[in-house]
């Protein structure tokens, strides 16, 4: 195989996005998209593919070798089930799943067919993050202690008119699981498995949905770092997302995806000089627009992934870890207790 032949489910600004990465990719290419509306055949035409309206018949196509998926949470499970089934790659959308339970039969499905799941978490290939881990690995921040994950944005009512926004069928939850769950996943992915997890959510100003606009929660990974985070859409105008990590020799700070701060034991590091930008980190974040170089740093790793017969860097597996800390953290909310995972 010299270029793995993709099919997009799915045809929203995501679902574009998707498109756009795969179309200029050297070992890649877009076959397909199924879609329900005239304007995504339309779209089909634009960029010179084949147009489904039914993504089951799109599956049947023997040429096609990956799908990408761009519908709502809720859709996941099924779609990729399916699409593992009829002996496709499948790369999808955050978050993996609505419920654990889904997320791990995708999980299984794509492994007893013999094919990949990787999940959008593309933040885990921003240049700083990528630089952070190989920061801890060197031992610039010694033993870590303690983590933080914030994302305080702010989503009108325009954003929650589409239906399936905010509810727990189709989101599977609200802030946490839509917004925030990139700098948990990051969270997750430089500290470990999380133990156990005590939490509040709310919804404070979006009346109109099912699911929280506000969460906090503190955690205990299993090494017994602490972690603490707080995701709101609630916040105006939108400020910043911002990762956290406190270490005995060192303390880092990324905010909006930059390089906010550093400051190590022993001394500044070249590689973090280079991209410090407390500029651009400061910026307000009002905008819901993917930056996309990232993105196409992950796909670039999933179709080698495909082409080298190996997995990619972001499995089902670890996709699940974030979502099993979010669900946790509405139980513990619930229940009002501390809840162990």
């Amino acid at each position: 195989m010299k270029k793995v032949k993709f099919g997009l489910i799915g045809c929203g600004s995501i679902g574009k996005v998707h498109s756009r990465i795969i179309k200029n990719l050297s070992n890649a290419e877009i076959v397909a998209i199924s879609g329900r509306d005239n304007k995504h055949e339309d779209y089909a035409k634009e960029i010179g593919c084949s147009y489904y309206t039914d993504y089951k018949q799109m599956l049947e196509n023997p040429e096609i070798n990956a799908v990408t998926i761009c519908l709502p949470s809720g859709a996941h499970s099924q779609v990729a089930i399916e699409a593992a089934r009829a002996g496709k790659h499948v790369m999808c959308e955050k978050p993996i799943a609505t419920t654990i339970e889904l997320g791990q039969a995708m999980v299984d499905a794509c492994k007893e067919n013999d094919v990949n799941l990787g999940v959008i978490f593309q933040h885990r290939f921003d240049q700083p993050i990528l630089l952070l881990n190989k920061a801890i690995e060197e031992g610039k921040l010694g033993k870590l202690l303690w983590g933080s994950a914030e994302t305080i944005w702010y989503r009108d009512e325009e954003y929650f008119s589409n239906p399936w926004r905010g509810t727990w069928e189709h989101d599977g939850g609200g802030a946490l699981i839509n917004q925030s769950i990139h700098y948990i996943d990051l969270l997750v992915h430089l500290f470990g498995d999380p133990k156990s997890v005590s939490g509040k959510c709310r919804t404070l100003l979006h009346k109109g949905i099912e699911a929280e606009d506000l969460g906090v929660a503190n955690i205990e990974f299993a090494n017994e770092t602490i972690g603490t985070i707080e995701g709101t859409t609630v916040a105006y105008p939108g400020l910043y997302a911002e990762l956290s990590v406190f270490g005995e020799k060192g303390s880092v700070i990324i905010r909006n995806d930059h390089l906010l701060f550093y400051h190590f034991e022993d001394g500044k590091w070249s590689e973090f000089e280079s991209i410090l930008n407390p500029i651009k980190a400061t910026a307000l974040n009002t905008s819901v627009q993917v930056d996309e170089s990232s993105h196409v740093r992950q796909f670039e790793d999933f179709v080698q992934a495909i082409l080298d017969n190996r997995e990619p860097l972001v499995t089902g597996e670890e996709a699940l870890k974030s979502l099993k800390l979010i669900k946790a953290i509405y139980q513990a909310s619930d229940e009002k207790r501390e809840v162990t995972i």
